[in-house]
């Protein structure tokens, strides 16, 4: 019986250690699955509050975007869906070390459990810098400027003692702005009839061949081979074409009845004085210059008298790329089809007589891949200018930005149109609430 006992409390012992030894084995594996799940749970979080903080940040980013394109908005965004989560943003007018075009955003992302917010304080940038003036050189002004729009200037500036002679217009305080690039053939203007108008000599005589846009000799055609307008400076290997008077200018640019006349479907004419003469003389090196003097002459055409001698698209930015001689205009109104009036090596506005190169009805853009060298008095222009060289001008003038001319221009213009170097918000602080 006693042997009988001591196996019954044996067996007792053995079951009470395995039942131990199981709930010692449940409990740690119920203890390593409440660890796993909470590591599971802290990841999980921790990758949420990562996506929530860059939807805040996204929000921020948008913002800025916004702005842009409107200086007066305020309305922000309630619950984005974005990705795997959502964005809100709350934008309030505000002030910060004596500025009073500030706002505050107040970004909040939101992602599965987790929610990260942003504040940003920033001043509201212009819509547009308005660039009615872009100079890559520097600007030497001895008369009154009276821009109404902003200038930027990449190299020096003199108007004078404390700028007495900027009587209107901001001086841009941004990085150096890159000018869009100006191409001069015919590829680049479609639906404009398109000449190209080379001088020439034979028997002594100087004259001009008219050529179209694939380069045909259509001179006969016309019936004109400009001997009326057209002299030769042999010391400067320079052809020159003097339009001196309205009936000359009648002549040559009426689109209607002129010898530059519109073909039938096109928008636009294009001349171009700018390529190299025909041979003997001057060949490569010679150039062109254009005077277009009138005293009522409108102008609808788009003038042309530069040439690009380099290769890559880089070098359309530097003047000793470009060659041409000087254009110079008095006494008309130039309102281009096209949109752009001049694209010019060098530019003059002569005489004292009164200019307007653009209108408030038919804005231009004049493009200079060299030099301003003079613009006088009773001068305006209507749109915006480019000066890849340097800007010089003696007498009172006026310029009126007016975006209105790159509807007209052609699309890779409209496309490279600087809007400004820093067209965003400018951020003043940046913190995480």
């Amino acid at each position: 019986m006693s042997g009988i006992n001591r196996n019954t409390r044996d067996q007792g012992y053995s079951l009470i250690a395995a039942m131990i030894f199981v709930l010692v084995v449940v409990i740690a594996g119920m203890a390593f699955f409440a660890m796993s799940s909470s590591e599971t749970r802290i990841a999980r979080y921790r990758q949420e509050s990562t996506e929530a903080f860059y939807l805040a940040d996204a929000a921020i980013e948008r913002a800025r975007a916004k702005f842009l394109e409107d200086r007066s908005w305020r309305s922000g965004w309630t619950d984005v869906d974005c990705g795997t989560g959502r964005y809100s943003l709350a934008v309030a007018d505000t002030t910060y070390a004596g500025l009073n075009d500030c706002v505050q955003l107040i970004a909040d992302g939101v992602s599965g459990h987790a929610l990260r917010r942003i504040e940003v304080l920033a001043e509201v940038p212009p819509t547009s810098l308005a660039l009615a003036v872009q100079i890559s050189g520097s600007a030497d002004v001895n008369g009154d400027i009276c821009v109404l729009g902003n200038l930027q200037i990449n190299g020096t500036n003199d108007f004078g003692p404390h700028d007495i002679h900027l009587k209107c217009g901001e001086l841009s305080g941004n990085a150096a702005v890159t000018p869009p690039p100006i191409f001069t053939g015919p590829a680049h203007f479609p639906d404009a009839t398109y000449y190209y108008v080379k001088g020439a000599e034979s028997g002594g005589l100087h004259h001009a061949r008219i050529f179209d846009a694939s380069g045909n000799d259509i001179t006969a055609a016309k019936g004109d081979s400009l001997t009326a307008v057209l002299s030769y400076d042999a010391g400067q290997q320079t052809f020159v074409y003097d339009f001196d008077s309205d009936a000359l200018i009648a002549r040559y640019f009426d689109q209607a009845a002129g010898v530059f006349s519109r073909n039938p479907g096109d928008m636009a004419v294009v001349v171009n004085f700018g390529e190299v003469p025909v041979v003997n003389p001057p060949g490569m090196s010679g150039i062109s210059e254009v005077i277009i003097d009138g005293t009522s002459s409108v102008v609808t055409s788009t003038i042309i008298n530069t040439r690009f001698t380099g290769v890559s698209s880089d070098q359309r930015y530097d003047t000793a790329f470009w060659t041409g001689g000087l254009t110079s205009v008095k006494q008309i109104t130039m309102e281009p089809d096209y949109g752009i009036a001049l694209i010019a090596a060098d530019f003059m506005k002569n005489g004292g007589a009164r200019v307007d190169i653009g209108t408030a009805t038919t804005p231009a853009y004049i493009y200079i891949t060299n030099d301003l060298q003079d613009a006088n008095a009773n001068f305006e222009i209507q749109g915006a200018v480019t000066v890849l060289g340097d800007w010089m001008s003696s007498g009172h003038l006026t310029i009126t930005y007016d975006t209105g001319f790159l509807s007209q221009v052609p699309s890779y213009l409209f496309d490279t149109f600087p809007a400004g170097s820093s067209g965003t918000l400018r951020v003043l602080t940046w913190q995480e609430i």
